[in-house]
Order: structure tokens, then C-alpha cells, then sequence
């Protein structure tokens, strides 16, 4: 455990002001949902944005001072509430994000549990701009985690390339993607199956045909949820729902 970042300290006491409309019971559903092993307070995605919004703005947070206030939500936090204000604070310093060295992720990834404290990390904030402007190393640590013995790594090499290739056709991320998806399509896990089918759903932006190719070479090896849910995006705009087949 580090030591408890000063801006850490004010957070955990916001929380404690909050009041959860949530009851005991939803808040139980909730934590099942999202899949955390943390303790949940239930709150609503408004009531963290406009703490996520007061912490940064009354704390004069530059870049440095963002990367070690997650540093200790991470290594110290112990609720999902303070998992998730991470990624919500940094989300809010396009200078940060600008500058974004990935290494970072490999700390905090040692983190997260379940597919909700993953993705709040790695689904919207980063964009095509922010890794091409850092590709070799965006590039090798997508490789490192595709190759990670922590679930929640390889989860990331996943995600964090679903929304660069809804913003960009760079042949870099596409080719980065269908390497990744090779690697892992074997594994049965719901947290990588769903990751494939949301990454493959992504590629038709851009890269239909290439898409089209691979699902018709790999359909027999990819997790059938993914090919489904990607062979309908790509023929008809919208994921497969078994509800209206």
C-alpha cells in the first residue's frame, strides 16, 4: 500500500457526504451487475460526474498531481466508488491525455476486478488521437497485456482500441486489433468474449471488408456470441439481439 494521496484523503470524505437513493437491495443487484469485489454505494453516474468535476476543479490538479492521485485511488482505494473517480478525474485534463504515458495502466490494471472498473479505465477515455500520438508505446503495452496472466490486462489490449477505431481508419490500429483478437479467441471467459464482440463490432467503422474476411476465416474459432454479434453489426447496423432473431 502507498501513501494516501492528500486529494485521495478529501475524496473519501466527499463520499462518506453523499447520500445513495440506492436501496440495500439495489445496491446488491448493482455490485452483482458490475462484477466488483468492492463495497458499492449505489450511486447515481450523475452524482459521481459532479464529484469527479468538484474534486478536480477545487484541487488545482495538473498532470503530475492526476497521475499520483490515481496512483493512490488504485493502490489504496477500497470502495468501487473510488475506483471509478479515477478515470473520471483524468478524464477531465485533455492535457493529461495528451501526454499519457500507457505504462500507467499497467499499475492501475492490477486494480480493477470485473468487467465495470475495467472498462470506466480503458473504454471512452483515451482516443484514436491520444494513442497515435504515443504509438510504440501504446503498441507495446497493448502487446504486453494481450499476453498478461491478469484477466483484467488482457481484457484491456481489448478495449482500450474499441473507440480509436470508431475515430480512425489508421491501418496501425486495426492490424493491433486483429492481433489481439487472434490471440485470445480461445478463451471462454465472458470478460474477453464480450471484449472480442465489442472489439470486432468496432472494426466495421473502417475496416468492413477486412472484417468481413476475418469472421468468414475464424468463424468456427471465435466465441460464437462475438462472431453473431459482429456479423450482424456489420450486415445490418446493429448488434444481434436473440430476443428479435
Amino acid at each position: 500500500m502507498s501513501q494516501l494521496h492528500p486529494v485521495h484523503q478529501i475524496i473519501i470524505k466527499e463520499i462518506s457526504k453523499i447520500k445513495s437513493a440506492s436501496t440495500p437491495e439495489n445496491i446488491s443487484f448493482g455490485q452483482r451487475y458490475i462484477g466488483t469485489n468492492k463495497p458499492y454505494h449505489g450511486f447515481t453516474s450523475k452524482q459521481l460526474s459532479d464529484l469527479s468535476k468538484k474534486i478536480f476543479k477545487e484541487n488545482n490538479l495538473d498532470s503530475d498531481k492526476i497521475i499520483q492521485l490515481l496512483n493512490s485511488l488504485y493502490q489504496n482505494g477500497v470502495s468501487y466508488t473510488e475506483i471509478v473517480l479515477g478515470p473520471m478525474i483524468l478524464s477531465l485534463s485533455p492535457e493529461t491525455l495528451k501526454n499519457f504515458d500507457p505504462k500507467n495502466l499497467d499499475l492501475w490494471l492490477n486494480y480493477t476486478y470485473g468487467w465495470a472498473e475495467n472498462d470506466v479505465l480503458c473504454q471512452s477515455i483515451f482516443t484514436a488521437e491520444n494513442i497515435l500520438n504515443r504509438w510504440l508505446d501504446w503498441q507495446k503495452w497493448l502487446k504486453d497485456f494481450n499476453q498478461s496472466p491478469n484477466i483484467n490486462k488482457r481484457r484491456a489490449s481489448l478495449v482500450l482500441l474499441t473507440k480509436s477505431l470508431r475515430q480512425s481508419n489508421d491501418p496501425r490500429l486495426s492490424k493491433l486489433a486483429f492481433e489481439n483478437i487472434q490471440n485470445l479467441k480461445g478463451e471462454k471467459d465472458i470478460l474477453i468474449t464480450k471484449a472480442i464482440s465489442w472489439l470486432l463490432r468496432s472494426l466495421v467503422t473502417f475496416h468492413k471488408p477486412e472484417l468481413m474476411d476475418y469472421l468468414d476465416k475464424n468463424k468456427e474459432s471465435l466465441p460464437k456470441i462475438a462472431y453473431r454479434e459482429a456479423m450482424s453489426k456489420a450486415l445490418t447496423g446493429r448488434k444481434y439481439n436473440r430476443k428479435l432473431s
